[in-house]
């Protein structure tokens, strides 16, 4: 390489060198020129570094084209290092109005101001909707919500945009309506429908009113609309009042209406062919006739028959016994479903009752034992309870005249006993185990039944109170001075001694 070239290249390189430098020191004299100012865009302050002299020329260098609503302070008309800018900005709305649409800016806060500054005017019983919600006039708009787009380098306030608030002017038609007897009226109504315009007037609509046009017709302006009222009534049925209306004159012609049937006896008030007025009361009474059978059960009777084949003292059914059935016919009257009356139509024996039949012996033969005492032959044996007394236990006064007497008049001692004369007749000769031979001879008040007291002196007493066999000595009485039945008592338990 000559020493031309490399003194070419050195030469150069140096040159580039000086133009960087002198590059550097222009910036940074640029940068030092610029004046730093505060910039606040609704509401969000940021430092800007700007060249520009005036507010138009710092809008142009931070690219924001301002609209003719946006709302600007600024301190004079030269921007000096230290000012502050004030932008409020107009926000963006969407009108929809007499089948227009048109995108706008507004800097107004109520619903009147941003129609005026569009041009529109607000007519009798017109409605406003923000969005999809109605609006009052003078209802605030709502806040605007600005929103910056996704970038990288710091947010910068007047880049952020609004969703465009929708508003919507919806213009009312007039109607014409005829309420039935009332005098017609004129409605003023932004309704889609008849139905929507009369629910928005509070025009009640009953149950058998009858609209027309219909009521799902669309309204449009100077349409007639009639309205012929049914009648309000009340029916009774069942137990249960139901009010409605109807377009019938009869108060036949309502309960078919109504799909109510009356039958046979039922009742009817008023009558189904007398005309039906307003507020009118049917009552419908249900009348229903059935036969009822009641039946009684004709008792039985226990009777007792005497067999001679049939030992004494044993027992056997002959018949078991069963009850009769008398039956009842009965017309019972219901009214609404309760009873009203029930009359006796007949009664008959549907079924004879058929008596308990209960055999007793009456069969006696001689039967013998062998005792500590002898032999003995007796007739009938009896279990029975035994108890023992003597005169100072017997609680008879000894001033009385037949202390120590039985009722035979005999003195009380042991061979002495007290029975109940309906079980073992007075004067019978037996024999008790453990007592030994004895006559019956004395009554007693608490001797009832199967029951024996056992009598003794007052100085060879002995304590009874147990069950135990009886033997009536032989020979019997005669067959009508018997008692083949005895009564089941005392109930003592018996321990089987």
């Amino acid at each position: 390489m000559s020493w031309r070239t490399l003194s070419w290249r050195h030469g150069a390189f140096a040159a580039i060198v000086v133009a960087l430098i002198l590059l550097a020191i222009l910036a940074w004299r640029y940068q030092q020129s610029a004046s730093v100012i505060t910039l606040e865009v609704d509401g969000v302050e940021r430092q800007v570094k700007t060249r520009a002299s005036d507010v138009q020329s710092l809008f142009e260098e931070i690219g924001y084209q301002v609209q003719a609503e946006d709302k600007l302070l600024v301190q004079g008309e030269r921007l000096n290092a230290g000012d502050r800018v004030v932008l409020k900005r107009a926000r963006p709305i969407v009108l929809n109005s007499d089948g227009v649409q048109r995108s706008q800016f507004t800097s107004a806060t109520t619903v009147t101001d941003a129609l005026a500054q569009a041009g529109i005017t607000l007519g009798w019983r017109d409605e406003v909707y923000l969005a999809d919600k109605v609006a009052k006039p003078d209802d605030l708009l709502p806040a605007v919500l600005w929103q910056l787009p996704g970038q990288t380098q710091p947010a910068r306030p007047w880049e952020a945009i609004a969703e465009p608030l929708q508003i919507t002017v919806k213009r009312s038609v007039p109607v014409s309506l005829m309420d039935g007897a009332a005098m017609p009226a004129l409605l003023y109504t932004t309704a889609e429908t008849i139905a929507e315009a009369l629910a928005a007037e509070e025009v009640p609509v009953y149950p058998g009113d009858v609209i027309f046009p219909s009521a799902d017709s669309a309204v449009t302006a100077g349409k007639l609309v009639v309205i012929q009222r049914s009648l309000p009534y009340a029916v009774t049925i069942d137990g249960m009042t139901t009010v409605t209306r109807t377009q019938q004159t009869t108060v036949g012609g309502a309960l078919a209406e109504q799909g109510i049937t009356v039958f046979g006896m039922d009742q009817v008030h008023p009558g189904l062919d007398k005309p039906l007025t307003a507020h009118s009361a049917i009552e419908i009474t249900r009348i229903g006739e059935e036969l009822a059978y009641e039946e009684d059960l004709i008792p039985f009777e226990t009777v007792w028959a005497a067999k001679n084949d049939l030992p004494i003292d044993q027992r056997r059914i002959e018949t078991t016994g069963h009850p009769g059935v008398l039956r009842h016919r009965y017309r019972i009257r219901y009214e609404n479903g309760e009873e009203v009356s029930r009359i006796l139509e007949d009664s008959w024996k549907a079924s004879l009752s058929e008596n308990k039949v209960i055999a007793y012996g009456t069969k006696i033969t001689p039967q013998t034992l062998e005792t500590p005492d002898g032999t003995i032959t007796y007739w009938r044996k009896l279990r029975m309870y035994a108890t023992s007394y003597s005169p100072r236990r017997s609680g008879t006064p000894r001033t009385a005249p037949w202390y120590g007497r039985t009722r035979l008049g005999k003195p009380l001692q042991k061979g002495y006993v007290a029975v109940d004369p309906g079980v073992i007749n007075m004067r019978q000769e037996l024999y008790v185990p453990d007592y030994g031979m004895a006559m019956a001879a004395d009554i007693g008040g608490g001797v009832v039944g199967k029951h024996i007291d056992l009598g003794y002196s007052d100085d060879d007493y002995r304590s009874w109170h147990w069950w135990t066999e009886v033997y009536l000595l032989w020979p019997p009485p005669q067959e009508y001075a018997i008692h083949f039945v005895l009564p089941n008592w005392p109930r003592y338990p018996d321990n089987g001694r």
